[in-house]
């Protein structure tokens, strides 16, 4: 009975967006403008009224989201990896080893990052050491908060907060 009153509501969206989505009678200022509003109305609203095959592929989704919840309440699925945030590593041509160290500590610990050098630009290095509230480089960043220079990095990460910081 369920399926049976589902499909009834499927079809009467699907023919009443078929009535927006139409061209008939536009040429009629008042049904055409009365659309646009209809249509504008739908789309404030997440788009109830479509097409069948974008509510067929809409219940699709709800399914397989709905079985993706039911087997992690069971267990059966492991938790998505998390993204890492952006990590910065600023650096100059001065303290090369401290540099080294600190991409080997986020080689090591599988974290992504970018090297940017800061030797010749006078205002970002600047601003990271102000940030920083440090005297020198290198100067790891994790998006968009100091975490510091080798010594504290490597600190966090004999604590693990490092990855903390990194993946939340």
């Amino acid at each position: 009975m369920k399926k049976a009153v589902e499909g009834v509501l499927r079809r009467s969206r699907s023919l009443a967006y078929s009535a927006l989505a139409s061209d008939a009678g536009n040429f009629i200022p008042p049904v055409r403008y009365a659309r646009r509003a209809a249509g504008f109305v739908n789309d404030l609203l997440g788009r109830p009224l479509a097409s069948e095959q974008e509510l067929e592929r809409r219940s699709e989704e709800v399914d397989r989201l709905e079985s993706l919840a039911a087997k992690a309440r069971a267990g059966q699925v492991a938790a998505a990896p998390k993204e890492a945030a952006p990590v910065m590593l600023y650096v100059t041509d001065q303290f090369v080893r401290e540099r080294m160290r600190l991409e080997d500590i986020l080689k090591g610990r599988g974290i992504p990052y970018r090297v940017l050098d800061v030797t010749d630009d006078e205002s970002t290095r600047s601003w990271a050491l102000t940030k920083a509230q440090a005297t020198e480089f290198p100067l790891l960043f994790v998006a968009g908060e100091s975490l510091g220079g080798f010594e504290h990095v490597l600190s966090l990460d004999a604590k693990g907060e490092l990855r903390k910081k990194v993946y939340g």
